[in-house]
């Protein structure tokens, strides 16, 4: 009996002394994690969100109770009071996590900073956290490269590191993290190729790479991803074709963005398959052919894009497009079809063939028409030669002897009519006043209303005369640009002294005149506002980043900005702009701009860059939220604490009510910051028009 008590108390106290084990260990644990986040606590600016971050003091000095993180802010701890998350998202955060000793955090699972204001690097050891679920250190402002170790985090399901300053590529061997589900690097700077180890992440559910510097193809090996259901490869530098693995994802649901690369080949008829698809975008590439008919069968389809492309032929008569806006079909070679936007197909064929004698007869008509053709082309040569208005381009024009010469232009557009319908360009007709001249509006019979800018300068030798002509030469180049946002201008005409610029006419003229005129202002609700800045920032976008030459407008203002009857923004006059040289990222030139749009460091360098014009568009999406031109508030938004302390309804024009929406008061917030960011002193810090116009357009999809 006393054996059998002797091994029970025994007992008792092996499991006493394996629980003080346990809880000596648990208790040390959570001492190295308590003491290394104070350690980087103390190395980062004071801020309140580490106000509970202290040790406990003991009135008692023999008191052996270690410091306990768990009930300090953002920190999570399991029932052994090891730290399992440390969250401070949103919170404000700055400084670096070059300080936080990661190795102290053996059961870490969740690690989330998104939104904050964090620099440096992320830590080279961020794969010591083997236990990591999640990570999120998005909307910072980290640099450097991506770890090679993040491929050690193979417990890991949630990769956000987008929204930052990261260069270098993607490491291939990311392919390791096979559980995960979401991995988002969008808006960074990356580059290098597309590894091949994506398609071994068949857990993927959410794969945004978009907004980065990636080149080169897309993998085949994307399309064993078969979990994926938001796909956004968008704003990249890739090229070859669309693979067609792409259609065996079948589970593609909210989006499939490959738009603005330069991807080429034909749209693979196997996206077809994907018919839970409900966005897809191909739109800014180089693709080619048809539009394959099986894609009338992605019949979840709720909105498609495939502008600014080379397709052609048919667009497929199905419920799917017949929906589509007709802008998803512009700007490409020769698309024709029964739906809104592009031209109506002409049938070359009836149904069945055609009969033998229909083809003679149809051969009869060609060949008379070809010959009345020729035969009108032979008396109009011979008229034009006698004409005393002859259109044909002179390579000299005589002292003091008037001849008509012009570029680009209807004929209809003769120097006689314009002086006819303006009357010799009486005042009456007069719409508008620019630095370099007059703007008149013209009504031709059998021709659109325009817009005719009669230029100040004048030739009064041979040599103003060719520089006139040289003028117009380069001029003439502009006659080629096609963009939904820029005024189309038709011609340049010289004629003796005299020289002027044909345009497009825009019902609503200015945004100045709109937004200083009472009634004007009211029209233009936020959402109008809001599209008339990104309209803006797309034009500026194409001239910078698609012209090329690259062009700078060098004088952006709203009085450059003309709408049209549906107020879609258009920005005018380029009789200021210049043409950038392609070996040099300057041009040096005489002052242009307009007071309070200049860029501070052209006053005392007068080089004019492409950060000139983004800093002029900083300033006038400012004024587009404000109503007015922002002024002195240009100098307090450079200033950091001022910007952190600004709110949105101080720069929103009193005249307008407040937003209706959280949705439109955020996308308001998002001009207001572009705008901020683009006003920085330093040039360099400024973002480009193509960074501008994917953050305007990424937060229109919803992203």
């Amino acid at each position: 009996m006393s054996s059998l008590r002797g091994r029970v108390i025994s007992m008792a106290m092996i499991v006493s002394w394996a629980f003080l084990l346990l809880s000596c260990k648990a208790d040390t644990t959570s001492n190295k994690e308590a003491e290394a986040l104070i350690k980087w606590k103390d190395s980062l600016p004071n801020q309140s969100v580490f106000d509970s971050w202290v040790f406990p003091t003991h009135t008692n000095s023999f008191s052996s109770t270690p410091p306990s993180p768990c009930e300090w802010y953002g920190i999570t701890c399991n029932q052994s009071g090891s730290v399992i998350g440390i969250n401070l998202a949103s919170t404000g955060l700055k400084g670096t996590l070059q300080n936080l000793d990661l190795s102290s955090f053996q059961n870490l699972l969740v690690l989330d900073l998104k939104f904050n204001n964090l620099t440096g690097t992320i830590p080279n050891d961020i794969g010591i956290v083997s236990k990591l679920h999640l990570l999120n250190l998005s909307t910072n402002s980290f640099n450097g490269s991506l770890p090679l170790s993040l491929a050690n985090l193979t417990q890991i399901r949630e990769l956000d590191i987008s929204r930052n300053h990261l260069s270098g590529e993607i490491p291939a061997n990311i392919g390791n993290l096979s559980n995960l589900s979401l991995l988002n690097l969008k808006d960074n700077q990356l580059s290098g190729g597309l590894t091949v180890g994506i398609g071994a992440l068949s857990n993927l559910v959410t794969l945004d790479l978009s907004m980065n510097n990636l080149r080169g193809p897309i993998p085949h090996q994307i399309g064993d991803c078969s979990k994926l259901m938001y796909l956004s490869l968008s704003n990249n530098q890739l090229n070859g074709t669309i693979p067609n693995s792409i259609g065996n994802l079948l589970g593609l649901h909210r989006l499939l963005d490959l738009s603005y690369n330069s991807l080429g080949g034909k749209i693979p008829p196997q996206l077809g398959r994907l018919t839970s698809l409900e966005n897809l975008n191909l739109s800014h590439n180089n693709l080619t052919g048809s539009i394959p008919n099986s894609l009338g069968n992605m019949v979840s389809l709720l909105d498609i894009n495939l502008s600014h492309n080379c397709l052609e032929g048919h667009v497929p008569n199905t419920s799917v497009f017949q929906s589509a806006q007709p802008e998803a079909f512009g700007n490409n070679n020769a698309l024709c079809g029964n739906i809104k936007g592009p031209r109506p197909c002409i049938e070359t064929e009836q149904k069945g063939g055609i009969k033998k004698k229909q083809r003679l007869l149809i051969s009869s008509l060609v060949g008379a028409l070809l010959f009345s053709f020729i035969f009108l082309g032979i008396l109009a040569y011979l008229w034009r030669k006698k004409s005393p208005a002859n259109l044909v381009k002179q390579d000299s024009i005589p002292k003091g002897h008037n001849r008509f010469s012009a570029w680009h232009f209807n004929a209809k557009l003769l120097y006689e009519d314009i002086l006819e319908a303006t009357n010799s360009f009486d005042d009456m007709y007069c719409i508008g006043v620019g630095r370099m001249g007059k703007v008149y509006r013209v009504n031709i019979p059998g021709c659109d209303v325009l817009a005719v800018k009669k230029l100040n300068f004048q030739a009064s030798d041979e040599a103003e005369i060719e520089n006139i002509k040289h003028f117009g030469k380069k001029v003439a180049a502009l006659t080629h640009i096609k963009h939904r946002n820029i005024v189309k201008l038709f011609a340049f005409v010289s004629q003796g002294i005299d020289a002027f610029l044909v345009y497009e006419f825009m019902e609503r003229g200015s945004l100045a005149d709109m937004l200083r005129s009472e009634n004007g202002a009211k029209e233009l609700d936020w959402m109008k506002r809001i599209h008339i800045v990104k309209g803006v920032a797309y034009a500026l976008c194409y001239m910078h980043h698609d012209c090329v030459p690259p062009i700078l407008h060098r004088d952006v203002s709203s009085k450059n900005v003309l709408l049209d009857s549906e107020f879609e923004a258009h920005v005018s006059d380029f009789g200021a702009a210049r043409f950038l040289k392609p070996d040099s990222s300057k041009w040096t030139t005489a002052v242009a701009g307009t007071y309070g749009y200049l860029a501070p460091e052209f006053a005392y360098s007068m080089v004019v860059s492409e950060k000139c014009d983004v800093y002029s568009f900083g300033v006038l999406a400012l004024e587009v939220l404000m109503g007015k031109h922002p002024g002195e508030r240009i100098c307090c938004l450079r200033s950091s604490s001022a910007v952190e302390r600004i709110q949105l309804g101080d720069v929103l024009d009193p005249r307008l009510s407040p937003p209706a929406t959280q949705n439109i008061a955020d996308k308001l917030a998002l001009v207001m910051s572009i705008a901020v960011s683009c006003l920085s002193a330093n040039p360099q810090a400024r973002p480009t028009m193509t960074s501008v116009s994917r953050l305007l357009e990424s937060r229109n999809a919803g992203s």
